[in-house]
């Protein structure tokens, strides 16, 4: 990363440091007017552009988590950061993975003991630039954090950055989540943002526990947690005439797997709501589904800014601000 690069960041940032304007915890704010595309999508450049692929435990995974550290700072959070040891995936198969050093990017605006907790990975595989995966989720963090920065909230809001997500042992959403041990349980919801840049259309998911069987081709157990974030991300984003679904009653049933940072909650019996963009109709495996009609786009040298459908980031973060800003307020809560 050179000098100069390192300067066309902080630029970029700083047309992106002043909250949106002080809202009053009465009334939904209308985040479809204050969440602006380009305000977005400027986090996706700096991510992915500015900084490009973010591989675990790399310089670039470094500067990612200091762009975020920045951001949170300067919207008035209290940051910390918390650098844990992990193994990078293995190379080759049969190979022993890498020691590295990774970290989570804490914001934290103080409220009662209850948390709401807003996550996305800033790490990327080395292939293309994690673009979608997983800047445009980084981007929909960040944007919520900055239109709740003025807002009055009951619960303590804590937006995290994760570390290793790519495949790292441990993640850091499991170091998070074990860090806190009981505490845990005071956890109100968790929104996990992964690959909303991308996919076909936008989807939001309930978390389950899921049990994959020995046979490949059988489906797996899926022992479905809460499902009330969910629920009220999807109600949010049909009164704001956004184009949200979610997976299909005959495989998923409106559930996800165990692929994301969401997981380590979930474990944890935290209620959660995880949003994707994807596509599920028409695919050749229903399990998995597929990116786009062409087929996947993450860990591949297609995933790069250019691909990123801007729209679906910035409707992405005004439905999961609304959401945040509903359980964080207490206008909305468990079932």
């Amino acid at each position: 990363m050179t000098t100069r690069k390192t300067l066309s960041i902080l630029v970029m940032l700083c047309t992106l440091l002043t909250p949106l304007g002080v809202s009053s915890a009465q009334e939904m704010p209308d985040f479809v007017a204050q969440i602006e595309t380009e305000d977005v999508m400027a986090h996706v450049r700096a991510l992915s552009v500015a900084i490009g692929a973010r591989p675990m435990g790399s310089a670039a995974e470094g500067l990612a988590a200091n762009y975020v550290v920045a951001a949170l700072s300067d919207w008035g959070y209290e940051v910390t950061v918390e650098e844990f040891d992990a193994t990078a995936p293995a190379e080759e198969e049969d190979a022993p993975g890498t020691p590295i050093v990774s970290r989570n990017v804490i914001g934290v605006r103080p409220g009662d003991d209850k948390l709401v907790v807003v996550g996305a990975h800033v790490d990327s595989v080395t292939a293309g630039t994690g673009a979608g995966d997983n800047a445009s989720g980084v981007a929909v963090m960040l944007a919520t954090a900055r239109a709740l920065a003025g807002v009055e909230t009951q619960h303590t809001l804590v937006f995290i950055a994760f570390g290793a997500e790519e495949g790292g042992d441990p993640p850091g959403a499991d170091v998070y989540v074990e860090g806190l041990g009981d505490a845990a349980s005071n956890i109100i919801a968790m929104i996990n943002i992964d690959s909303v840049g991308v996919g076909t259309a936008l989807n939001v998911y309930a978390g389950a526990v899921i049990t994959w069987p020995e046979d490949e081709n059988a489906a797996p157990t899926i022992e479905g947690g809460p499902v009330w974030v969910r629920d009220l991300a999807l109600d949010l984003a049909a009164e704001m005439s956004l184009p949200f679904d979610t997976s299909p009653a005959d495989t998923w049933g409106g559930f996800t797997g165990d692929w994301s940072d969401h997981y380590a909650f979930v474990l944890a019996g935290v209620p959660v709501a995880y949003f994707e963009a994807w596509q599920w109709a028409g695919a050749e495996d229903p399990w998995w589904g597929q990116e786009t009609a062409e087929g996947d786009v993450m860990h591949s040298e297609g995933d790069v800014y250019a691909a990123v459908v801007p729209e679906k980031v910035e409707m992405t973060a005004e439905v999961v601000a609304a959401t945040t800003y509903a359980i964080a307020t207490g206008m909305a809560g468990g079932e």
